[in-house]
C-alpha cells in the first residue's frame, strides 16, 4: 500500500513543480523568434503609416479640392496600421515584461508616445477631413505634424530593435519632400 501511495506523491509533487514552469510566459519565444516577428511586423505597420501619410500629404499638395473618398480611404489605411502597430508592440511588450527586461520596456514606452502623438494628429487630421469641403491648408499642416510623430516613433522602434539584437529592419526610404 505504501508504493502506491508513494507513486501518487511522487507524481503530484512533480505536478506541482511543472505547473509554474507552464504558467509562465513559454521560454522559447524569444529562440524560436515572437521578438523578431512582433517587432519587425511593428515596423512595418508603422512604415505604412508613414508611407500613407506622406502619400496623403503629396495628395493635398496637388489638389485644389480634397476627395472625400480619398481621404476616407487614407483613414482607414492610416488607423489600420496604427493599430496593428500597437497590436504588435503590446504582443512585444508583454514579453519583455515577462523577461524584466527594464530597458527595452522603456524603450516600447518611448514608441508608445510617440505613436500616441500620431493617433492624436490623425484623430484631429479626421475631424478635418468631415468638414465639407476639407481645409486642404489646415490638413496639410497636420500632415506634417502625423508625419513627424510617425516618423519619430520609426526611429526609436528602430533604436530599440537593434537593442534587443534582433536586426535591422529592412532599410525605408524617408518620405519625399514636398
Amino acid at each position: 500500500m505504501t508504493r502506491p501511495f508513494s507513486f501518487a506523491l511522487t507524481l503530484l509533487a512533480l505536478f506541482a513543480l511543472t505547473v509554474p514552469a507552464v504558467a509562465q510566459r513559454d521560454a522559447g519565444a524569444k529562440a524560436r523568434g515572437d521578438y523578431f516577428f512582433y517587432g519587425h511586423s511593428s515596423h512595418s505597420h508603422l512604415h505604412g503609416a508613414s508611407q500613407h501619410t506622406g502619400h496623403y500629404g503629396r495628395y493635398l499638395e496637388s489638389t485644389q479640392t480634397v476627395s472625400p473618398h480619398v481621404s476616407s480611404m487614407t483613414h482607414t489605411a492610416i488607423d489600420h496600421h496604427i493599430n496593428q502597430t500597437q497590436a504588435h508592440l503590446d504582443a512585444l511588450k508583454q514579453g519583455l515584461e515577462a523577461d524584466n527586461n527594464q530597458a527595452a520596456l522603456e524603450g516600447v514606452a518611448t514608441v508608445n508616445k510617440h505613436l500616441g502623438d500620431a493617433r492624436e494628429h490623425h484623430a484631429t487630421l479626421q475631424k478635418l477631413s468631415d468638414t465639407k469641403p476639407v481645409d486642404a491648408a489646415a490638413s496639410k499642416k497636420v500632415v506634417a505634424k502625423l508625419q513627424a510623430s510617425l516618423d519619430t516613433a520609426l526611429g526609436e522602434l528602430e533604436k530599440l530593435l537593434e537593442s534587443l539584437h534582433l536586426g535591422k529592419p529592412p532599410a525605408r526610404t524617408a518620405t519625399p519632400a514636398k
